[in-house]
């Protein structure tokens, strides 16, 4: 499944009463609609200077157990569009999250997704995630010359990503592994100038997907954001890299609309699409998911009839205070 045609189709449609009509419609049916984001273990092996774990880290993060796995794959993945394993920590640290990835694959979910920073994988790692049929590897890399990204991901080794990626290369050249790679670059005022060299220094991996987020304020030790002093710099290198990813046939994924987040705008379809999990709490405190499904928790609370009073009420306005609206669903796709 191309979830990128999916991501534009979504942009395309500007009414918000149609995408949740949608939605509900894709619940009755009993299909997949929504996003599941799992971090199996609130942890990381990286203290990334604009991450919250650059300020706290526990000595034993809690993390789900491998029956918990099986639980969640039971009671949420039979309608999930879409699994993504590493939200906001470091799934690899994790010592099964390969089996958690391999769980989704079992449960057919059409896109299964790994987001880190990649610092642990190895090559038989890889193969190993190509047997359990991922569809996505995601690497987070803040910066294109060794001395920004190891200042911006502390912990993190400037060989070893590029040992990664020679890895990733050598196996795609043999067939070995078929997911596609992407990219994630956080960018600010201090790395966005890195970027019109993207290709200079990535150019000979096999990237797929690029996607440039301007830095969030999720509590990391380092916040600079965009201003009206600099955004042009932000916009100038998002030009020379719309014409390189073109000329690549690589996908490009940016924030136009929103980079500095000021507009704080409820968005009612990443509310019920996007299904964030971790050991502390799981979509909502009041889901029971050891012991009920997510259709039967939807049920449980009344959610057909909330959905339909969104659906042809007065519409949500004001601002949201809520991570996943105020950061999600804001890029544009080329």
């Amino acid at each position: 499944m191309d979830v990128y045609k999916l991501l534009k189709l979504n942009r395309s449609i500007r009414s918000n009463r149609l995408k949740l009509l949608l939605i509900f419609i894709a619940h009755i049916l009993n299909r997949r609609y929504y996003s599941v984001r799992i971090d199996p273990i609130l942890g990381c092996n990286l203290r990334c200077l604009m991450c919250y774990f650059s300020r706290d880290r526990k000595p034993l993060p809690e993390k789900f157990s491998g029956i918990d796995f099986e639980m969640l794959a039971k009671n949420l993945f039979r309608n999930a569009l879409q699994v993504v394993v590493g939200c906001g920590a470091e799934p690899t640290i994790h010592p099964g999250y390969i089996n958690l990835i391999k769980l989704a694959g079992l449960y057919k979910v059409p896109h299964v997704a790994l987001v880190t920073n990649g610092q642990l994988i190895t090559l038989a790692d890889l193969q190993a995630l190509a047997d359990t049929g991922l569809h996505e590897l995601t690497l987070s890399v803040h910066g294109t010359e060794k001395h920004s990204y190891e200042y911006f991901m502390v912990g993190a080794k400037w060989d070893k990503l590029h040992t990664l990626l020679q890895n990733i290369k050598q196996l795609k050249a043999e067939r070995k592994i078929a997911f596609t790679l992407r990219i994630n670059y956080t960018a600010n005022p201090d790395n966005i100038y890195e970027l019109e060299n993207f290709f200079t220094v990535f150019g000979e991996y096999p990237i797929n997907i690029l996607q440039v987020r301007p830095i969030m304020d999720i509590g990391g030790a380092y916040f600079s954001p965009f201003t009206s002093d600099n955004i042009s710099n932000y916009y100038q290198a998002l030009d020379t890299l719309r014409s390189e990813c073109n000329k690549r046939d690589v996908t490009l994924l940016a924030n136009t609309q929103n980079p500095d987040y000021k507009l704080k705008t409820p968005n009612p379809i990443v509310k019920q699409t996007y299904k964030y999990v971790s050991p502390q709490i799981v979509i909502d405190k009041n889901f029971e998911w050891q012991t009920e499904t997510y259709r039967h928790y939807l049920r449980r609370t009344g959610w057909h009839w909330s959905l339909l009073k969104a659906i042809v009420g007065k519409q949500k306005s004001g601002s949201t205070t809520d991570v996943g609206e105020q950061y999600s669903g804001q890029y544009d796709i080329w």
